[in-house]
């Protein structure tokens, strides 16, 4: 009712027929109500145009003298006029402008805040703009794909949905095809990808390093006009320095440790407890390269694939992983999107007692719900040759040995999914010169 009430008074204002007490109640919609003021200014350009289109050519304009304020319609005037000052200066609309589009939207938060208090969440929308993150991680996807994980304490700036500017802290950047040319820039350089997946780090006195995962970027001065500085390629396992008061970009070794608490949320790792270990990708992306006698290593693979066939699975429900028949064992159908990951404990010889028997925990958790594990080899084998990186060779593993129902003795591994569907926790025991491998295959995002 309210609404019929105040059409009519704007209908009867915009035909200069409104009684001063229909101005008066008008104005008071106006003073008080920001939704009111919107409608009435869209009236008002409806009734403009309307005016412009339909109007004689013998016509004239109509004149407005608001000096005249003794007249209920004058006063209004100058209510109006007012009105629509106070929603541009406060932001209620904007004439001449659009809204900000949004270019990225937080996708992942691992203990993220804008400041001592507030956290961020996910499904925020990301404008142009500057963002503080004190601390924790934060994913950003952008509109054209490309994710990029951030590490606090950072100070970015989203410029547009291919271009943004790190002016301090660390962040990692997975660039697929569909934003190629996706550029960061900080106090001194100018990254600009190739279809990549890098990292990009800047302390506190500017001092920048861009390390390369995968594929190849190009850096430069942040300054057009810096003809002295020769931009340089950077390619997979390459890195490199340069700063404010650099002439010259410099490389150095490829050293990804810095990067290794970002780089898993990009690749849908939520969070690691206990001897995990995430590996970045490089040119030693090899499982046979990472004998580890600490820790479970992380090998990230196929990412959202969708398998021609039929995968055979060793656990899919929350639960310990338990010994089964080949016949009975639970399949993913063919036309799932997943991505893979390698689980992997390698452990060699070391110490006073080379040969002791060792036992590494640790816990993972996903981003998407987990869709199967598998442990045994001849699983692996087959879920190797749909999910395995292609150029990377895997060594033979030694399936796990979870306890046998009823024993009780030590020294058995054990493998649990947990009732999110999203961790994993494992317990292996492993003999020097042995190795276990599972591979996780996760629903892809």
């Amino acid at each position: 009712m309210i609404d019929d009430e105040l059409q009519d008074l704007i209908e009867k204002s915009l035909n200069e027929v409104a009684t001063e007490e229909e101005s008066r109640a008008l104005e008071e919609y106006l003073l008080h109500d920001i939704q009111a003021r919107n409608r009435y200014l869209n009236e008002v350009n409806l009734h403009a145009s309307l005016r412009r289109r339909f109007s004689t050519a013998g016509e004239a304009p109509v004149a407005t003298d608001l000096a005249d304020t003794n007249t209920p319609g004058r006063k209004l005037g100058m209510v109006l006029a007012l009105a629509t000052l106070l929603i541009l200066l406060v932001g209620g609309i904007s004439l001449f402008s659009p809204a900000p589009a949004q270019t990225a939207v937080v996708a992942q938060v691992v203990g993220a805040y804008r400041d001592a208090d507030t956290a961020y969440t996910v499904g925020e929308a990301v404008h142009p703009g500057v963002l503080e993150i004190t601390r924790g991680l934060l994913r950003l996807d952008f509109q054209n794909g490309a994710r990029v994980t951030v590490e606090g304490p950072a100070r970015i700036e989203v410029i547009h949905e291919k271009q943004m500017t790190l002016h301090r802290g660390l962040i990692t950047a997975t660039v697929p095809e569909t934003a190629i040319g996706f550029v960061i820039d900080t106090p001194s350089a100018h990254v600009v990808d190739l279809g990549t997946s890098f990292g990009v780090s800047v302390g506190d006195e500017g001092l920048t390093e861009v390390c390369v995962f995968e594929g190849e970027v190009e850096v430069s001065s942040p300054e057009a006009d810096r003809a002295d500085i020769t931009p340089q390629l950077v390619r997979e396992g390459q890195a490199i320095r340069t700063s404010e008061n650099s002439k010259t970009i410099d490389s150095v070794a490829y050293e990804t440790t810095r990067f290794e608490n970002a780089w898993p949320v990009n690749a849908g790792v939520l969070q690691t407890t206990g001897s995990m270990r995430f590996v970045t990708p490089g040119p030693d992306f090899q499982p046979g390269n990472y004998e580890d006698n600490e820790h479970i290593v992380v090998f990230p693979e196929r990412r959202a694939f969708v398998a021609p066939e039929s995968i055979r699975v060793d656990l899919v429900d929350p639960g310990e992983y338990a010994k089964s028949r080949y016949r009975d064992k639970p399949t993913l159908s063919p036309s799932r999107r997943l991505t893979s990951y390698l689980l992997q404990l390698d452990a060699y010889p070391d110490g006073k007692n080379p040969n002791r028997r060792r036992s590494v925990r640790g816990q993972i958790t996903f981003a998407q719900p987990i869709a199967g594990v598998i442990t045994v080899t001849r699983l692996l084998k087959e879920s190797e040759a749909v999910f395995g990186l292609p150029d990377v060779a895997y060594p033979t593993a030694r399936e796990i040995e979870p306890r046998p129902d009823g024993d009780e003795r030590p020294g058995f591994d054990t493998l649990i999914l947990a009732a999110d569907r999203r961790t994993l926790i494992i317990e292996l025991q492993e003999n020097p010169g042995q190795l276990d491998q599972v591979r996780v295959l996760v629903e892809a995002d």
